[in-house]
């Protein structure tokens, strides 16, 4: 095997695993709904987050767990105290999602002293438990994607998915299509003299 005939087959198998790789990459991004807001917040010189997590009505919610997370990856948990107050350390600057109950914030935490003038010291978080009446259904903002990823049922991203693939594969064809016909032109016999 020649070294020109193993250049188009490294990129048949660079085409397709950047066809399928950035469909991920895409998904992810996708995923994030376009009316999601960010909360700027000011975290303290030492990179706390802190806030307090109260229902609709006012009440604190004490022994809550508030999970921190950066994408898929959790970053860090806590539980609020007696008066619902929470204290989450060693934070850097950046974008989180902070979840409580089924309740999530997007967030843009920023380190001390980069802080835009409007953003808060502290994040407050209003949330309750859903409560779900046997005659009702519950409300399509909580209902959660069967799967995550590639088979995920966001229109946008199955269509992106099947467009990256059917590229992928097209160009593979085409690429496996051109090496056979520059098999079949090696494969000649010289002519006699």
């Amino acid at each position: 095997m020649t070294v020109c005939s193993r250049i188009p087959q490294a990129l048949v198998v660079l085409v397709t695993a950047t066809s399928l790789l950035s469909s991920q990459v895409l998904l992810s991004a996708a995923q994030v709904p376009a009316s999601a807001r960010a909360t700027d917040v000011a975290l303290s010189a030492t990179g706390t987050l802190a806030g307090a997590v109260v229902d609709t009505r006012g009440h604190a919610r004490g022994k809550t767990a508030v999970e921190v997370r950066r994408g898929r990856r959790l970053v860090a948990r806590a539980l609020t105290d007696v008066n619902g107050r929470y204290a989450i350390d060693n934070l850097p600057g950046g974008l989180y999602q902070v979840r409580v109950d089924g309740t999530e914030t997007l967030v843009r935490a920023w380190a001390a002293g980069t802080a835009p003038r409007t953003a808060a010291k502290q994040l407050p978080v209003i949330a309750d438990a859903l409560i779900v009446r046997g005659q009702d259904d519950p409300p399509a903002a909580t209902a959660e994607p069967d799967s995550e990823g590639l088979f995920s049922r966001s229109a946008i991203s199955s269509g992106l998915v099947t467009a990256l693939i059917v590229g992928g594969v097209v160009g593979t064809i085409l690429i496996i299509d051109k090496l056979d016909d520059d098999a079949e032109d090696d494969d000649t016999p010289p002519a006699s003299p």
